[in-house]
């Protein structure tokens, strides 16, 4: 049962990466937008959604509302009356003292909350939930495995990645309450599960979100990087997948967006070559450094480091293109336009040859 301009649709985490965009998107489509923030009188974190929705025309289809991912109950009025939901929000750690705690527990029960109210509200026909890629790769699968949406991470551990077992119980979880509500309360469910998201920045926290690879490469805050492969794909781009989710009539129940399998290494060495006069750290940094340099840092993982450097771990895309007709944006365009705003805004800090 497919979503259509007009109709309304909560985005939660909509002042977020991608949540940012898929605000602007589905507000240009035609779409009431009931966006959800931790404080929506956080002008520092709202405004720009504001802006956007004046620029469009359709500040009247823009509504800010509360909503925290741990406070049961707190997102029964965001959801109240919507036709559907993206689940763009999550808690985004990686190290912690206590990993059940404090990066798996918030990520399922913080689903499960959103899930909840989906419910309570009456109204909501389909549940688009972000998920990740990290909820598919792992690093036990033989050497050559091209990892496809039948794929789980079950290499991922709280001692070893405890941000991977929360994509997964997470998405798992959605799965299980989904399938055990009755039918007359039944909603569709369906998993993106994007790459590495880059793209332009709309605002400074932004750059702290997942381009943060690219900021501190541009400012230097490491030597170099190491050779990993990464499954990239621009905000853009994901931010148009949520919205193919909620169109078509019968989208697959999972799905991977991503353009392409790059190593880190070299993409970093194209940004470089974009901005000749910006001295970055973009050299690839011998594996045998960079676990010795995650020996000194309690936010590197050296046994997860050391299965992964230099591993190629290559993603299938094909169902998106297939199913969504993801045409995806060149590389390029993503780097250049992930790093510009960076260097022109200050949000990274940039030494001139």
């Amino acid at each position: 049962m497919s979503i259509s301009p007009g109709q309304t649709v909560c985005v939660t985490g909509a002042n977020g990466f991608i949540g940012s965009y898929l605000v602007r998107d589905l507000l240009q489509a035609g779409y009431r937008v009931r966006g959800t923030v931790r404080d929506p009188k956080n002008e520092a974190k709202t405004a720009h959604l504001l802006a956007l929705a004046e620029q469009l025309g359709a500040a009247d289809r823009l509504e800010l509302v509360s909503g925290d991912l741990l406070t049961p109950g707190s997102f029964d009025d965001a959801i109240a009356g919507c036709d559907a939901v993206c689940h763009t929000a999550a808690a985004v750690f990686f190290a912690a003292r206590d990993p059940q705690k404090d990066i798996v527990d918030p990520s399922v029960q913080g689903t499960t909350n959103v899930l909840e109210s989906a419910r309570r509200a009456g109204t909501v026909k389909r549940f688009v939930h972000t998920s990740s890629m990290v909820a598919i790769y792992g690093w036990n699968q033989p050497k050559g495995h091209v990892f496809t949406e039948a794929d789980w991470n079950t290499s991922s551990t709280l001692d070893v990645d405890p941000y991977g077992v929360a994509k997964v119980e997470a998405e798992k979880a959605a799965v299980a309450y989904v399938a055990a509500l009755p039918d007359e309360e039944r909603f569709e469910l369906v998993h993106l599960n994007p790459g590495m998201v880059w793209g332009p920045p709309m605002i400074k926290a932004h750059a702290k979100a997942s381009p943060k690879l690219v900021r501190d490469v541009i400012s230097r805050s490491q030597p170099g990087v190491p050779q990993l492969m990464l499954s990239i794909v621009d905000v853009r781009d994901a931010s148009a997948a949520h919205v193919l989710a909620l169109t078509l009539e019968d989208p697959p129940s999972r799905c991977l967006v991503f353009a392409e399998n790059v190593w880190m290494n070299e993409v970093m060495q194209q940004i470089q070559a974009m901005f000749p006069d910006v001295k970055m750290g973009a050299r690839r940094i011998p594996k045998p450094f960079v676990l010795l340099a995650s020996l000194m840092d309690e936010g590197l993982n050296t046994r997860q480091l050391n299965a992964l450097v230099g591993r190629n771990l290559p993603m299938d895309n094909r169902r998106s293109i297939a199913a969504y007709g993801m045409t995806y944006r060149p590389m390029s365009e993503t780097l250049r336009d992930t790093a510009t705003p960076m260097i022109d805004n200050g949000w990274a800090r940039v030494s001139r040859r």
